[in-house]
């Protein structure tokens, strides 16, 4: 199920300001945006490619998964492999700010490096 349209207004707002924190001088090479997928948002970074030819390089940093039964969220992040695991302590979250936060704060470097 898709994420409700006022939880949708709240995530945007939240990530829209994690994204407008990365510095002007540097987006031309490095930017940060987020996009929908079903009941799931995806924080990503999307970075000039090595090459002219193969484009931008979009590297997913944080999943944020909706879960419209219980009307909460859970973090989610990727290992090397690009399988995908629930951040410790952080599931079923009804607040998705508190999510976001950890992500910016990025304790263990495992969102940003």
């Amino acid at each position: 199920m898709a994420v409700p349209d006022l939880e949708r207004q709240r995530v945007t707002r939240a990530l829209t300001r994690v994204c407008d924190k990365v510095p002007l001088h540097v987006r031309s090479q490095l930017s940060h945006h987020f996009r929908f997928v079903g009941s799931a948002v995806e924080l990503f970074e999307r970075r000039t490619g090595y090459s002219d030819e193969k484009g931008p390089i979009e590297h997913i940093v944080a999943k944020f998964r909706y879960n419209a039964r219980k009307g909460s969220w859970t973090l989610y992040w990727s290992d090397r492999n690009l399988k995908w695991h629930e951040y410790e302590g952080f599931k079923d979250r009804r607040n998705v700010l508190e999510l976001i936060a950890e992500v910016e704060r990025d304790p263990t470097h495992i969102f940003f490096g």
